[in-house]
């Protein structure tokens, strides 16, 4: 791991404690009214406060996998023999003996992978793919660097099922793990009411109906937690991209360098999952084509 993602882990864990107060708060108020005042009480107070932040820690101290609960919002299933048999052979032609502990399939078209924790996602178009030899060395170099151990450490920040809520609320609709950027915006609908604006006082009145939603919205998400690092969106973002750069220089050392300029022109890979605090950001592709094609002529 590098210490820019572990500093940026450890300063967002800062931002979040106003979080950590707010649970402590309630959740003591909580155990008061019930008249439950004891040593197991105290715990379980500490352990909804605080307990995210252990989860974060021990995602960067301990090789983990992605766990039951993210496999099930993938929608995501052990692999087959021959699609184990598929990856143990592009990760024995690396260098260093990289390879993930666990393995997910995801049972879509597109040719897409991803690292969360030591866990390797992959959607199962890419085994139907000439580019799953360049991908896996990409997410060899994530997983070389420990890149996957802080996204982990990064997800497991709020409490995902409040902070699902408050997303919601807020009118979030984006999916909670990374997807192929393959499909293109869909033509808006001709025929009858097609391309109507609407009149702005309708629009001003559905903002007013809306900050209900938003104010409870705001509400869950500070007990969540994940709100206040959000003002570390933008540092979280330069890291990612400096991570890309990373793994592409990691997989054209392995000598894989064409084959993912061409695995990139025609796909947009995002391999690394992100939180819903940080959003997910499409990769710079052009840009990692430009290094890595300068990587070569080097």
């Amino acid at each position: 791991m590098t210490p820019t993602g572990i500093g940026l882990v450890a300063a967002s864990i800062l931002l979040d404690l106003p979080s950590a107060l707010a649970r402590l708060f309630l959740t003591a108020v909580i155990a008061g009214l019930a008249g439950t005042l004891d040593w197991r009480a105290d715990l379980v107070v500490f352990l909804v406060a605080f307990g995210p932040y252990l989860r974060s820690v021990g995602a960067l101290v301990f090789p983990l996998p992605a766990g039951p609960l993210l496999r099930q919002a993938a929608g995501a299933r052990k692999p087959s023999e021959r699609e184990r048999a598929a990856l143990q052979n592009a990760f024995s032609l690396l260098p260093g003996g990289v390879a993930p502990s666990s393995v997910l399939v995801i049972d879509g078209p597109d040719e897409n992978a991803w690292v969360l924790g030591c866990t390797l996602f992959v959607e199962r178009g890419l085994f139907e793919s000439p580019h799953l030899a360049a991908v896996m060395a990409h997410e060899a170099g994530h997983l070389a660097a420990g890149d996957g151990r802080v996204a982990l450490a990064a997800w497991w920040l709020p409490v995902q099922s409040v902070a699902w809520v408050g997303a919601r609320l807020m009118g979030s609709r984006g999916r909670l793990l990374p997807q192929a950027g393959t499909a293109l915006p869909q033509p808006r609908a001709s025929g009858m009411g097609a391309g109507i604006l609407p009149d702005p006082r309708f629009r001003l009145l559905g903002g007013l109906l809306r900050l209900p939603g938003l104010a409870a919205g705001v509400v869950a998400l500070l007990f969540a937690g994940g709100l206040f690092p959000m003002l570390l969106r933008q540092v979280w973002s330069a890291y990612r991209r400096n991570r890309e750069y990373a793994a592409d220089a990691f997989a054209a050392s392995a000598g894989h360098g064409p084959a993912l300029v061409e695995a990139l022109g025609e796909w947009q890979v995002l391999d690394v999952a992100t939180p819903w605090w940080l959003r997910l950001s499409h990769p710079y592709v052009e840009q990692r084509i430009d290094r890595l094609q300068r990587l070569q002529v080097e």
